[in-house]
């Protein structure tokens, strides 16, 4: 039998004044209370309680052991609730993976704020627009733009994206500003790889993987594109970029946390994805335009 489980059985015996009592305590049988006893004598070489038909009481190795007991018992809770504190605690090194359009100044505050209030937590960030694997990468956590939520993994809703059509002032004063789809025969499309098929430019004068580029190039007067308003209302793009309203339905995908499909999570994942569903959610709306 487990030692250290019959010390507590005999500490609840003592201090109930009875097996019966003990057992009730322990939500164990009567029977079994006795053998932790019976054990712990046996394993001691000496009997602990005078028995009577009525009560136990302790006799002079009985009264020894119960105090000594008492003692390791003690610092043995003593030193679980230590633990359970740190471990509570998020620490340890973060791997987070994000769009490479989260390289811009929310996300970089964002990232600030989390630091700020978890200082014991070490960011490893890696950009990428690609949806990979969480596991196979050994990430923690990835934060992605997806139409919904993946039923594989356990994701956190964070807040439905403003996606708009965007040029530069130099390249519609050079191209004119389209309003209906109709009117992109002639434009240079700046196409994202990873766009839902079936929108409304099938034939873009470029495509690439990488939305930082795209709104770079949209920058320097190379095309339209379809931008998230986090990443072109940035100071460095809002004066280069204005909207185009062009009279068609653009993809309104949302923003989720993502982790492994687990029932629990470590302290430091759990608060990442809090931290964004409660800090930075009303950020993306600031940001966004909307009330936050």
């Amino acid at each position: 039998m487990d030692t250290l489980v019959s010390m507590r059985v005999f500490r609840q015996v003592v201090e109930s004044g009875g097996f019966t009592a003990a057992a009730a305590v322990l939500e164990m049988s009567v029977a079994m209370v006795s053998k932790h006893v019976f054990h712990l004598e046996n394993h001691l070489g000496t009997r602990l309680l005078n028995r009577t038909s009525r009560k136990v009481a302790l006799n002079d190795p009985g009264a020894r052991y119960y105090e000594r007991c008492c003692e390791i018992l003690d610092q043995l809770e003593e030193a679980e609730n230590g633990l359970g504190k740190v471990m509570e605690k998020p620490s340890g090194t973060l791997r987070v993976t994000a769009p490479t359009w989260f390289s811009n100044r929310f996300f970089a505050r964002a990232l600030c704020e989390y630091r700020r209030r978890f200082p014991e937590v070490h960011l490893d960030i890696s950009l990428s627009d690609a949806f990979v694997d969480l596991v196979d990468e050994g990430l923690d956590v990835a934060l992605r733009v997806m139409q919904k939520a993946e039923t594989s993994q356990t994701t956190r809703y964070i807040i439905t994206m403003d996606f708009a059509v965007v040029a530069s002032h130099e390249y519609l004063q050079r191209k004119g500003r389209p309003s209906k789809a109709q009117d992109l025969e002639g434009h240079d499309l700046l196409v994202y790889s990873y766009l839902p098929k079936g929108l409304f430019w099938e034939k873009p004068g470029w495509r690439m993987n990488n939305t930082t580029l795209i709104a770079q190039l949209a920058a320097e007067g190379a095309g339209l594109a379809i931008l998230p308003r986090l990443l072109f209302d940035e100071e460095s793009f809002r004066d280069q970029l204005e909207v185009v309203e062009i009279n068609f339905s653009l993809p309104s995908p949302s923003l989720y946390v993502v982790t492994h499909g687990r029932r629990h999570y470590s302290p430091r994942v759990r608060s990442f994805m809090d931290f964004f569903a409660t800090l930075a959610a009303p950020i993306c709306r600031r940001q966004a335009g909307e009330p936050g």
